[in-house]
């Protein structure tokens, strides 16, 4: 599990800074910038805002499971990968994001290599199952 993600009050006034963006791109919840999901990459303390409005911090939560913006996030993308086949490439791209956040690992969000994304299919139906 990664022990990376900041509190949940930091992660909160990340997000209201993105919201309140030119570059947050609503129906995604993207930035037009980095083109990161925000509601992910704003729970991580070591990412920034590509345009300085929030920074990297080094106040750290190590949670006792997963915060409940990630579940949804797991619940939300599931039926775009239930078959095993992601949707689209944007949805691919989202699963190993995802994927890389909770489990704090680092596949490339372009790889096509069967292991690769299987390994993340298979992660992010564990969660899935537990928690739908």
């Amino acid at each position: 599990m990664n022990k990376f993600f900041v509190s949940d009050e930091v992660y909160k006034d990340r997000l209201d800074i993105c919201k309140g963006c030119d570059y947050y791109f609503r129906p995604t919840g993207s930035c037009k910038v980095c083109l990161c999901f925000m509601s992910i990459k704003a729970r991580i303390s070591l990412m920034e805002c590509p345009q300085k409005y929030w920074l990297k911090t080094k106040e750290l939560e190590q949670p006792e499971g997963i915060p409940e913006e990630l579940i949804k996030e797991v619940l939300m993308i599931w039926e775009d990968i239930k078959t095993g086949i992601a949707k689209n490439q944007a949805v691919k791209k989202r699963m190993i994001t995802l994927f890389n956040t909770i489990y704090g690992t680092n596949y490339d969000t372009g790889t096509s290599c069967g292991t690769c994304l299987s390994d993340c299919f298979k992660g992010i139906k564990r969660i899935y199952e537990k928690y739908k």
